[in-house]
């Protein structure tokens, strides 16, 4: 017998509007109706939401997470079965009920593990197998290629034609442009995070700088025949209308992290997805010193909100902006419907609507702070969190 509960007493934000007292219907794993109002009839197994929000599940376009499980020291390498259930107790805990893992795919022998071929290649197949099984939210896979990683084409092409590649996003991280395109702050970083000497810094810049690319018709082609495959296509790091043109030429839709002011206000007028990071906005500004996104959102250049390096970004940032005077269904579109949208999975999840997956979360306040209680995927609660708050004893006489 299919399983009927309600979820009444709640704002529920839809993509458009909020109905400040609401009752959300669903039937097993779907919404099936969407009401004004208290229902007529309460039962034992519906939820009242105690007048909390209830929002759809998060949809995370970009998220470098499952990297950090997997390697969260450079001597420690966890086992991917480990690193993935461990992750989405994590994620899951943050509101996110679809992630992209994105995965950099940087070339053989990668300093970092985690980004060498065999590494990447390996992985993507382990989430695809996992995500068949038991797990608590759904998974799919972000591919970031670097197009100086020449060896890789042939098998980003096996990965597209076997549909193991949910979203394609090209990166060049030569120093000079993009997001390196102040060399001072790439040494910096280097310094920084790999704990490079100033010349050990200075030499990897001038080697990066002499690596061979793709050519812009090997790129096409990989590009096409993503989009033969349905399979979302981004570029990353723009940081000049010249690429903007380019990368329209390869069937790209969404434009992650642009550069420049100038650079995201054309993307929008190209109607491409502008994606910017969770961790921005919360900052107030990029740790690569590049577009702010709290200046972009003053412009209105903002589509989607990813949760980059830090998960709990996401639900943060929603509630800034809304604090800060944006409508809640925008700040909420902007990790839910948009990102569905723009990945091209809109049909199933990214919003509240009759025929949709019921993913759900409720999330109360605590002064301007949001507080997660309640996840629903596919109509079942697979995480509930129980506050505790310290009780105040009278002194009895």
């Amino acid at each position: 017998m299919t399983k009927r509960m309600k979820i009444y007493n709640g704002k529920i934000v839809l993509p458009h509007r909020v109905i400040d007292n609401g009752t959300i219907l669903i039937e097993g794993e779907t919404i099936v109706g969407i009401e004004e109002g208290t229902p007529l009839s309460i039962h034992s197994e519906d939820i009242d939401a105690a007048g909390k929000w209830v929002v759809p599940g998060f949809v995370d376009s970009h998220s470098d997470a499952i990297e950090i499980e997997l390697e969260p020291r450079p001597s420690s390498r966890f086992p991917l079965e480990v690193s993935f259930y461990e992750l989405e107790k994590k994620l899951v805990g943050q509101g996110i009920t679809t992630i992209y893992h994105s995965l950099s795919l940087m070339e053989d022998n990668a300093k970092k593990w985690t980004r060498r071929n065999a590494t990447v290649l390996s992985v993507i197949k382990d989430i695809k197998r996992l995500a068949k099984g038991q797990h608590l939210i759904r998974h799919k896979t972000h591919l970031r290629y670097e197009i100086t990683n020449l060896t890789a084409l042939n098998k980003v092409e096996e990965l597209l034609k076997s549909s193991d590649i949910d979203q394609l996003s090209f990166m060049d991280h030569t120093p000079g442009q993009g997001q390196f395109r102040d060399i001072e702050v790439h040494k910096k970083l280097l310094m920084q995070h790999r704990h490079y000497s100033e010349e050990e810094a200075a030499a990897f810049i001038e080697e990066a700088k002499a690596l061979e690319t793709l050519g812009d018709d090997e790129i096409k082609l990989l590009a096409l025949l993503a989009d033969d495959h349905g399979v979302p296509i981004a570029s990353h790091d723009d940081d000049t209308v010249e690429k903007l043109e380019v990368i329209q030429e390869w069937k790209a839709t969404i434009s992650e992290f642009p550069i420049e002011l100038e650079v995201a206000k054309k993307a929008k007028d190209m109607n491409l997805y502008v994606v910017m990071g969770a961790p921005n906005a919360l900052l107030g500004k990029s740790h690569s010193n590049n577009l702010s996104a709290m200046e972009a959102i003053e412009h209105g250049l903002v589509d989607i909100f990813c949760s980059d390096y830090y998960p709990s970004s996401l639900l943060y940032t929603v509630f800034k902006l809304y604090h800060g005077g944006m409508n809640m269904y925008e700040a909420i579109n902007m990790v839910t419907f948009n990102p569905a949208k723009a990945l091209k999975i809109d049909k199933e999840v990214g919003s509240i609507e009759v025929g949709k997956k019921a993913d759900i979360l409720i999330i109360g306040e605590e002064g301007q702070r949001p507080i997660l209680e309640t996840v629903f995927v596919n109509g079942q609660a697979v995480c509930q969190m129980n506050f505790q708050m310290k009780t105040q004893v009278s002194e009895v006489y």
